[in-house]
């Protein structure tokens, strides 16, 4: 958390840490893991999880050109209309243009 608060020390006003992160209200749990995605053994999955459905939402890119996943988180909030209970969010992997394959592997 510490590294999180110096980086954005200087945008006071607009950002706010609060402690215990996204585990803070009750109910939710969080965990991290070195899946492999990034090679510096640095840890590249995360879930976050609640113990119950809660609003959910999702920015996502304006371009034509959408990946597999993009296009399927935002089904998955269409369809619940903003509700989940769980998210898996990866970090340094590029998924887009890999046509029925990348689908299938998003599922």
């Amino acid at each position: 958390m510490e590294y999180i608060r110096k980086r954005w020390e200087d945008k006071v006003g607009i950002w706010q840490v609060v402690d215990g992160g996204v585990t803070a209200p009750q109910g939710f749990q969080a965990a991290g893991v070195s899946a492999g995605i990034k090679k510096n053994g640095k840890r590249d999955l995360a879930l976050i999880y609640a113990e119950k459905p809660c609003s959910a939402a999702g920015v996502f890119t304006q371009n034509l050109v959408k990946a597999a996943p993009v296009l399927l988180d935002m089904e998955h909030l269409e369809k619940t209309q903003g509700r989940a209970q769980a998210i898996v969010v990866n970090s340094g992997n590029a998924n887009a243009c890999t046509g029925a394959q990348g689908r299938q592997d998003a599922l």
